[in-house]
């Protein structure tokens, strides 16, 4: 409605400004100026007056709603405490809101009679000294608005403008400069939508998406829109015009008394696609969080089922054995899903060091021959000075394992493979920094561009049923993101796919590498209790069991409460806390060990769970850990370890 508004204004205001150019003389101008001022604001009574050359008085020219010989005699006085000095003086238009309480100045005595409530004023400039007032009122308290305020002002300059017939082009050009100067295209059309004016704005738009006229960027029922506009006497806002790549929002205005409607337009693309990578990235969280979820909990089945397979094989016969050990490749496989998950997620543990990333991709380059087809030529290239990155080794494996497994897949006749790393510079918002580069390029069928959104989505795959999860790409664009990196793909369809992804440098120095310690049997305890903290019962009892056989007093709990309880009673002899990070009862893990520690500082803990986000603010604390699933002879290692820790 205010922008209904403000066009009608407008309008008037050119209507006023053609006739005062056109050479109406200056008393019909000012009748119109009247009826357009009161039609326009929808008010009872207009007065417009003209200042006397010595300043004393202001005589009624032109005038609407007014009793019969009111405009023709109203002579108003401009001395001291009257309402025009008031007006005069004032460098804004006067707002009267209540005339009946009005105290600063006298109103006229007719303005009284007449039942005059509230108003408005302004001055109608000259070119040395105020030409006279324009004062619009209504019998109604009315709250008027800056869109007003402009109007009537505009209207006064049209007076002014008449009045200097030297100051008439001037006058014109601001006039027009409402509609011309828009920086978003405006058109005004007929009722049968033709296109019977168009700003600058429009032609350049036009022109620069490759369109012959301004009326190509309307939307495509512009014709139904100005009818239904016209003949209803409705605006239409919000009609898109997809034009050349871009999104056009269109609103449609009409005037209905002569018979045109007016279109603004503005370019929302931008705007349609902050919308969309938002809903997007919501999308995308609210799988994280159920993934993670998800891996959570299935990390404790499969803990359970490991941890109860080891303890089948200890008594088995040998074909019993067997068959357990295949179930515990499963449950590894399984493991090995979750981690896609947490990975995905941006929840999975990061054992980071300094490496190369050179090194890595040499490594596993046998691994990755024996991947792909013998009709597929693998290429390694590896450039000198690459500077290293802070990251984990096996999640960097897993980046290009899921990369190497797609474009071995896009393949299926041959082709080649070059996997290459090098350093790239990278321009941030403050510095133009060394980052690593890992490149993955293939020969293969390509990516279709309507793929190309999605691809890094979880569950989304173009592959047939049964032959992909659709979590590769997804869960290389949560490893790399979790790693402070970026990825990104170029592909066209029969040409190949490139896969880029960067890491951030670090400057810190590479580690030495060390031995590798075998294995040996895993010393039993020797009494120590432990109070173990799992919510999961089938996994506090299998872990209570392991823990017993191996020689430690165990204490279990479900919850942090129950938890407290048992602390009350045992807390002199108990050695070491094994607690689930994320508990019932409202208290975490981590929480539950801070409150035990500071009434026992020397209390060892060891953290489990099926992910581990809350440990990536331990703030840089040493911190003991075991990743779900694991087996017991894993749980009884870090037990000791732990136990004998200094």
């Amino acid at each position: 409605m205010a922008l209904l508004d403000r066009a009608h204004q407008q309008a008037a205001v050119a209507a006023l400004g053609q006739a005062a150019l056109t050479g109406v003389d200056l008393l019909t101008l000012l009748e119109q100026a009247a009826v357009f001022v009161s039609q326009t604001l929808s008010l009872d009574f207009v007065g417009i007056y003209e200042l006397s050359d010595d300043r004393s008085t202001l005589q009624m020219l032109a005038g609407f709603g007014w009793d019969h010989g009111v405009v023709e005699s109203a002579l108003v006085s401009a001395g001291p405490n009257s309402m025009a000095a008031y007006v005069l003086g004032s460098c804004e238009p006067v707002i009267m809101r209540d005339a009946r309480t009005i105290t600063a100045f006298e109103i006229p005595e007719f303005v009284r009679s007449h039942g005059v409530v509230s108003g408005i004023s302004v001055i109608i400039p000259g070119s040395q000294r105020p030409w006279g007032i324009i004062e619009a009122q209504c019998r109604r308290g009315r709250t008027f608005v800056e869109d007003d305020f402009h109007f009537l002002q505009s209207v006064a300059n049209v007076i002014s403008t008449a009045h200097g017939r030297k100051q008439s082009e001037a006058e014109r050009d601001h006039l027009a400069a409402f509609v011309e100067h828009n920086p978003n295209p405006v058109i005004e059309l007929g009722p049968d939508a033709s296109v019977t004016y168009c700003n600058d704005a429009a032609r350049v738009t036009a022109g620069a998406l490759h369109k012959q006229c301004p009326g190509e960027l309307l939307p495509a029922s512009v014709a139904d829109i100005v009818s239904n506009c016209l003949a209803n006497d409705i605006n239409a806002l919000n009609e898109l015009a997809e034009i050349g790549g871009r999104t056009f929002s269109w609103s449609f205005f009409p005037i209905v008394r002569i018979r045109r409607v007016h279109g603004y337009a503005v370019d929302v693309t931008d705007r349609l696609s902050l919308e969309a990578q938002l809903r997007q990235s919501q999308k995308m969280e609210a799988i994280g969080q159920l993934a993670a979820g998800v891996a959570h909990d299935f990390n404790n089945i499969l803990t359970i089922m490991q941890g109860l397979v080891r303890r089948l094989g200890l008594t088995g016969s040998h074909e019993q054995n067997d068959m357990l050990e295949q179930l515990f490749d499963t449950t590894e496989r399984g493991a090995s899903l979750t981690k896609q998950l947490l990975a995905f997620s941006r929840r999975q543990l990061l054992q980071r060091r300094v490496l190369l990333l050179g090194d890595i991709v040499e490594n596993m380059s046998r691994l990755l021959q024996r991947l792909i087809s013998e009709s597929i030529t693998l290429k390694v290239e590896r450039a000198e000075n690459v500077p290293p990155l802070e990251a984990d080794a096996a999640m960097i494996e897993q980046i290009v394992l899921n990369l190497v497994v797609n474009a071995r897949d896009a393949m299926p006749r041959g082709g080649q493979l070059i996997i290459s790393t090098d350093a790239v510079e990278v321009t941030t918002q403050t510095d133009t920094e060394l980052w690593t580069r890992l490149r993955v390029r293939d020969t293969g069928c390509g990516i279709p561009s309507e793929a190309r959104a999605h691809i890094f989505e979880p569950f989304y795959t173009t592959k047939e049923v049964g032959k992909g999860t659709g979590l590769g790409l997804a869960t290389v664009f949560g490893i790399v993101k979790q790693h402070g990196g970026s990825v990104d793909v170029d592909s066209e369809v029969g040409q190949g796919t490139t896969f880029t992804v960067l890491f951030p440098r670090t400057d810190k120095p590479m580690e030495g590498k060390t031995d590798i310690v075998r294995k040996t049997a895993v010393r039993r305890g020797e009494g120590e209790t432990i109070l173990l903290v799992e919510d999961e019962p089938l996994l506090r009892e299998l872990a209570h069991a392991v823990l017993t056989d191996a020689g430690y007093k165990v204490i279990d709990a479900e919850q942090s409460a129950e938890a407290f309880v048992l602390w009350q009673v045992h807390q002199h002899e108990i050695d070491l806390l094994l607690t689930d990070m994320v508990l019932p009862g409202g208290m975490t893990g981590r929480e539950l060990a801070a409150q035990l520690q500071q009434r026992k500082p020397g209390l060892k803990v060891i953290y489990t769970t099926g992910y581990s986000a809350d440990l990536l603010e331990s703030k840089g604390e040493p911190m003991n850990f075991l990743q779900k699933p694991y087996p017991p002879e894993t749980l009884m290692q870090t037990v000791r370890t732990c136990l004998d820790a200094a």
